[in-house]
């Protein structure tokens, strides 16, 4: 029988019977994903984190994504420790056991459930500047951007995915958006109708890179003196990465120095790739569960 839809905001008992129903199958000492899953085979690679700038380029491309990272994250002050705690939950949700997943995934929802506001920047006609991180929209938005940059990367630094693998991984996708609370329907139905709707989402209305964007992104460059020396890698890898429509909204350039970084990055960490095997390269949290 399938799951019934995720309750609304703000209920974390709710929320949490919800993911012991969604997972009342699993054996116990087991997760939401096995080792055998495409999910898991992608998501252990660490070669994802080299399209972490481009997802969240993406991310805050969408106005009310951007204004609540604006009010409500340290991404300037602490851009490595917001990244290790995003990272942690989500290898917690895919490498985790069933009762550590469901405790990452209302650790990540009572969250959500304090960050709301309104957008700052002028928008289109008719939007309403509210924003709330537990829109179903919104999350369903980020988690979008998580998917297709995992693909993108796993495809240009490890092996391009079959056609069948990339159905599987999908369809396995879903259930990880399931643990953030968004419901399965929302969803295209397959991998090619996601791509159709990706591209039409990319070249529509919805997304606008708004000032608030634009400072979120030189803070996410500039913000500390590590992310000053890493700048030059990062914006590298998300020039040449993004889709042209919001890598020019953005205004970055693919210039020989940009492209040159990541031709270099993808040579050296293809070349890695292949000389490690499989069971040191992936990332710690996937390691101790195999």
């Amino acid at each position: 029988m399938p799951i019934g839809p995720p309750p609304e905001a703000g209920d974390l008992d709710r929320f949490r019977r919800y993911l012991q129903e969604l997972g009342k199958d699993i054996e116990p000492g087991s997760g939401f994903f096995s080792p055998e899953s495409v999910f898991w085979r992608v998501s252990r690679e660490p070669t994802l984190l080299l399209a972490g700038m481009r997802a969240l380029l993406l991310q805050i491309a969408h106005p009310k994504v951007a204004q609540a990272v604006a009010d409500h994250s340290r991404y300037r002050e602490d851009p490595f420790g917001r990244g290790t705690r995003t990272f942690t939950a989500v290898y917690r949700l895919v490498f985790g056991s069933r009762e550590e997943a469901i405790a990452a995934a209302c650790r990540v929802r009572a969250v959500h459930n304090r960050v709301c506001g309104r957008v700052n920047d002028p928008l289109p006609p008719g939007v309403d500047p509210r924003y709330d991180a537990n829109d179903p929209e919104l999350l369903f938005w980020v988690a979008a951007t998580l998917l297709d940059s995992a693909v993108v990367a796993y495809d240009l630094f490890n092996a391009p995915l079959t056609a069948v693998e990339k159905e599987r991984f999908y369809g396995q996708a879903k259930r990880f958006g399931q643990l953030f609370g968004i419901a399965e329907q929302r969803y295209p139905e397959g991998w090619e109708d996601f791509q159709h709707w990706w591209r039409q989402t990319l070249t529509g209305d919805t997304l606008i890179v708004t000032d608030t964007a634009r400072r979120v992104y030189r803070g996410l460059l500039s913000g500390t003196w590590s992310t000053r020396v890493l700048a030059p890698f990062n914006y590298s890898m998300a020039a040449m990465l993004l889709p042209e429509p919001i890598a020019d909204q953005f205004g970055m350039r693919t210039g020989s120095p940009a492209r040159m970084t990541f031709h270099a990055v993808v040579g050296i960490t293809r070349t890695l790739v292949r000389a490690l095997p499989q069971r040191l390269r992936g990332v710690p949290a996937a390691r101790r569960r195999e």
